[in-house]
């Protein structure tokens, strides 16, 4: 084969796959670039999760005709006039690939109007291409339809995932935003349905009160660092408030939002030893840096950033929020939140729908653990046809440390960890309850109000009936970011508090953000392993025999009764020829 030049518009669509990844992506580009046009409020319009439409809308400085035409070809910009302008970039956009890209895959309209400008321009552009231009009435600013997202590349558009994801991503994006640039007014509406609106504000903890609730915003600690040409400032919650994930961890270095390797580990050296491994703070973290010690041209998508001294950086963000975490206000909780009280909005609450005899029960107390009861239960129950079949023979010798139960076997020793063990037990049965479609549910007396922010939230609402039907999860969506828990799998109830509640929604909704058609088995293992543990006995329980003999029949029936949900080992068998070998009698 011989080289030969690529066709320009080939070339532009191969460019526009490493700048338009998703919907998302078109919705930070042109928020970007209405940012550096000086826009006050900025209207996000989505239809169809971004793919059929994305409308946005600011009241920025505008465009003539000669540069309309120009901003949609590829390394045309306003934004750098030379080579030194390029290790001092002071604007969000400056690469001049973004809107050429996202015409290049698109149907799009652009009307747009500047102060020198007696009326407004709209050019119309398919696949690249020109196809009008006319002029239009419209105040000062710039509004972007795109519509049809990667019309011409079908291999792209069918990687995207469904409507709800995408909108998900949308919400997530916009809210970085908010976040970044709360002097902006932001409105974000899908199929005309408000999602949220965003007034300007110039406190960083009243936008997050906005965006989040107002006790979250109370509850998270001041961050304020500054040496010469580097300053850190924001908000990072105390130890008692963590996630999931980091998710909720925002960095943003000069007004831009970018992912940082060496900054999050300066943020976990900074919790270091005050959190677990699977515990993330809450980080609302702004660094103001020189322009000159600081590489924003690493990638196109410019979400990656190179600092010229990187262990300054990290020692300062990490003294920053050590300072934070070591004040008055820092001190941790260890006491478990009560159990929330009866609310006199209870009888408001939007009705679920009825259910069989079981899913009607009210829990006024959490019933004590029984594991006698739950051997009987399960005796009776016809979920697992492996539950009755019979155990190998074994004695319970007795309690080590009120932790691991030592058992005499028939070829030796076994010492089981009681809590694990537990765990296996509820895990399976959930999973067997979900296999023959017999999810017995468990009526909350008093429901459970949970606050998510506004793209978790609606990537919840559009999953409220497929957690209902398939997971026995009935959740009432109250508007806005609000909703209620009403019923729950009976098998993993426990005596939980809201905190445990939101925290398990959360793991829920970490494996929906990635999947478009969630598998009901990745589903209800994540649920099961979560709530499982947390529904357990503890180390360090007391139990008696009887409930120690149960609970080892029930493990035994397992399918797995080696390992936790979370692949920790339950037993550790001893055979009696290595005890013989360890005791010289061999």
């Amino acid at each position: 084969m011989k080289v030969k030049v690529l066709d320009s518009h080939l070339v532009n669509k191969i460019a526009a796959g490493e700048v338009i990844e998703r919907p998302a992506s078109v919705v930070k580009e042109l928020i970007e670039n209405a940012l550096d046009a000086q826009a006050t409020k900025i209207e996000i319009a989505i239809e169809g999760g971004g793919v059929e439409r994305i409308g946005i809308s600011d009241n920025g400085e505008g465009m003539s005709q000669e540069d309309v035409l120009l901003a949609i070809q590829r390394h045309t910009t306003s934004k750098l006039a030379s080579e030194e302008d390029l290790f001092q970039i002071l604007t969000l956009g400056f690469r001049g690939e973004a809107l050429a890209s996202i015409v290049e895959v698109s149907k799009t309209s652009i009307v747009t109007r500047s102060n020198e400008s007696r009326e407004g321009i709209q050019v119309e552009i398919e696949a690249g291409q020109v196809k009008r231009v006319s002029t239009s009435a419209r105040a000062r600013g710039t509004t972007v339809d795109v519509r049809d997202l990667f019309f011409n590349l079908p291999a792209r558009r069918k990687f995207l995932k469904t409507e709800k994801t995408e909108l998900y991503h949308i919400t997530r994006m916009v809210r970085r935003f908010v976040l970044a640039c709360s002097q902006v007014h932001f409105t974000l509406h899908h199929h005309n349905r408000q999602i949220f609106d965003a007034p300007p504000s110039n406190d960083l903890r009243g936008t997050i009160a906005h965006l989040y609730n107002p006790e979250t915003a109370r509850t998270l600690l001041q961050v304020h660092t500054a040496i010469p040409g580097l300053r850190v400032t924001g908000l990072v919650s105390p130890p008692q408030l963590t996630k999931t994930d980091r998710s909720e961890q925002f960095i943003f270095v000069n007004g831009r939002f970018v992912r940082d390797a060496q900054i999050n580990y300066a943020i976990s050296a900074a919790y270091e030893r005050r959190l677990s491994s699977q515990q993330y703070p809450m980080v609302f973290l702004f660094l103001e840096i020189d322009p000159k010690s600081v590489d924003v041209n690493v990638h196109p998508r410019k979400e990656e950033v190179r600092f010229a001294e990187p262990i300054k950086v990290q020692a300062l963000v990490k003294q920053a929020i050590t300072a934070a975490l070591t004040s008055a206000h820092a001190v941790p909780r260890f006491e478990k939140e009560p159990s929330p009280l009866p609310m006199r909005e209870e009888r408001t609450l939007p009705p679920l729908p009825p259910r069989g005899r079981e899913g009607t029960r009210a829990v006024r107390s959490p019933a004590p653990l029984d594991l006698r009861q739950e051997l009987e239960e399960l005796k009776r129950s016809t979920l697992s046809a492996a539950a009755a079949e019979p155990t190998p023979a074994f004695r319970v010798l007795g309690h080590l440390h009120g932790t691991y139960i030592l058992v005499q076997t028939e070829s030796g020793l076994e010492i089981i960890d009681q809590h694990v063990a537990h765990e296996r037990v509820l895990y399976e049965r959930f999973l067997e309850q979900l296999q023959t479609q017999k999810i017995v549910r468990q009526r909350l007396l008093i429901p459970v109000t949970l606050e998510l922010s506004p793209d978790r939230a609606e990537l919840l609402a559009g999953h409220l009936s497929m957690l209902d039907e398939r997971l026995g999860i009935g959740l009432a969506h109250l508007g806005g970011a609000t909703f209620v828990v009403r019923e729950w799998p009976q098998i993993l109830t426990s005596a939980w508090s809201k905190t445990d509640f939101q925290t398990t929604i959360e793991h829920l909704l970490a494996l929906l953000e990635q999947e478009a058609t969630p598998a009901l088995d990745e589903l209800a293992k994540t649920i099961a392993a979560r709530v499982a543990c947390e529904s357990a006995v503890v180390k360090h329980k007391p139990l008696t025999l009887q409930e120690m003999e149960s609970l080892v029949r029930q493990l035994k029936a397992t399918k797995n009764p080696y390992h936790c949900p979370h692949g920790r080992p339950i037993v550790l068998a001893y055979s009696l020829s290595e005890l013989e070998k360890k005791f010289g009698r061999r």
